[in-house]
């Protein structure tokens, strides 16, 4: 899993520490802004984060079937698609889908 090189709950004290600092009258649109449009970023990437490791275990169960269908097939299982057919729910086409 590729490692996340940014700490949320980090960016999350600095944002709100620096939500807390009296800027100058000049300064004050900008830095609210900023703070505004990372905590959105942050949202962002925490939960596409989330997504990429679901997306990973999913395409890992989904080889890991692939390679036990292969195995079947090469022990002569009677089904070997049944392997697939387990993972990929949803996909109840009969028997001509896999």
């Amino acid at each position: 899993m590729p490692l996340l090189h940014t700490d949320p709950d980090a960016i999350n004290v600095r944002l709100t520490d620096l939500a807390q600092t009296r800027p100058c009258k000049k300064c004050r649109l900008p830095v609210s802004q900023a703070i505004t449009d990372i905590t959105n970023l942050l949202i962002q990437v925490t939960g596409l984060y989330a997504a990429l490791i679901e997306a990973r275990q999913e395409a890992a169960n989904h080889l890991a079937a692939i390679r036990a269908a292969l195995g079947a097939a090469e022990d002569g299982e009677a089904d070997p698609l049944a392997y697939l057919r387990d993972e990929l729910p949803g996909h109840d086409c009969g028997e001509w889908c896999l």
